[in-house]
């Protein structure tokens, strides 16, 4: 049976995991900052512009409540479709000088899994295992295959 919420509830949050230290979602409200300190987040990147859409709370809004607990707050304003080399960089710099966990949000999550995912391929995982990882908690990212495979790290001829 599906639960009801009425006009002035909402759903619980929207939290998957795409790895170890990695967790992404849609777009959040600073009221579910509390559900990301349950998951011990230790630093939230939020990959929307400012402003995309209407309904969107400010960053700062964001911002307020998770520094009130100790998340730290990053942006990379990632346009819809057009993940740059430098936002690659960005990501994989924040998440890696991260003690805990990381929780990235856009409007629905896809465009974090996808930075997460093409930061993963330069730190040598296989497309297939990437793609995989993102189907099973619900993002399509085949799309992006090509570039997964043409983005992996090299690997070291050991022979």
């Amino acid at each position: 049976m599906l639960a009801k919420f009425t006009a002035t509830e909402r759903p619980p949050m929207h939290i998957i995991q795409l790895d170890a230290l990695t967790f992404v979602g849609p777009q959040i409200l600073a009221s579910d900052i509390k559900d990301l300190v349950r998951h011990d987040i230790r630093k939230i990147i939020v990959t929307r512009p400012e402003r995309e859409t209407n309904d969107q709370p400010a960053l700062v809004e964001i911002t307020r409540a998770a520094t009130a607990v100790g998340i730290e707050v990053h942006q990379i304003p990632v346009v819809a479709g057009c993940i740059t080399d430098d936002d690659v960089s960005a990501f994989g710099a924040i998440a890696a000088l991260t003690s805990g966990p990381v929780f990235a949000y856009c409007r629905s999550g896809l465009r974090a899994t996808s930075l997460w995912a093409l930061h993963q391929a330069r730190t040598g995982r296989s497309a297939n295992h990437i793609i995989h990882a993102a189907q099973v908690a619900g993002y399509d990212i085949s799309a992006l295959s090509a570039r997964l495979v043409a983005d992996a790290a090299p690997t070291v001829d050991r022979t």
